[in-house]
């Protein structure tokens, strides 16, 4: 049996994320990576789904029938956790600068985030999705309780309007 044959595991993976691209769609390119890529690690990601919307159309005449259309697929948020960190990000400050921040200016720079399936190596990635049109919709610290010897949980929700999955590894 091939190896490829067996599930892959969900507990190794990596979260990378850089700004959309502008005007023209060209990233600035160096060494064959795009520029200002942020590499920041979750424990647990959600929202990786995609639905067919469904249109109804009921037969003229004949009451006990009716025909489902395809319509247009919709996407959940995305919902990133991970153990409250003690230094500043990027990351952090582009949520907190679009949803908390005191300014007069409502804009946000979106951001193109890949989510990685690790493999038994660190440099072995089995598969990505990129989320594209990023931005912050939710940023949430969980409980503090001082009866519980826990870590602090911050939960990240972002709203995007595709993703594309990609394999990689396949031979």
């Amino acid at each position: 049996m091939d190896i490829r044959d067996y599930p892959a595991l969900g507990f190794r993976f990596k979260v990378t994320s850089t700004a959309s691209p502008q005007g023209d769609g060209v990233f600035s390119m160096s060494n064959n990576s795009i520029i200002g890529i942020e590499e920041s690690y979750f424990q647990s990601i959600s929202g990786i789904k995609a639905t067919a919307g469904e249109s109804i159309v009921i037969n003229g005449g004949r009451n006990n029938r009716q025909y489902k259309l395809p319509a247009a697929t919709t996407y959940p948020d995305l919902v990133l956790s991970r153990g409250l960190i003690k230094k500043d990000s990027s990351l952090g400050r582009w949520c907190r600068n679009f949803l908390i921040a005191d300014n007069n200016l409502y804009s946000v720079e979106r951001r193109i985030f890949n989510v990685m399936l690790i493999g038994k190596d660190k440099d072995d990635i089995l598969m990505t999705w990129s989320f594209y049109d990023c931005y912050p919709k939710e940023l949430e610290v969980g409980a503090f309780n001082a009866d519980k010897s826990e870590i602090a949980i911050e939960t990240l929700t972002l709203a995007y309007s595709y993703f594309k999955q990609e394999y990689h590894n396949l031979f």
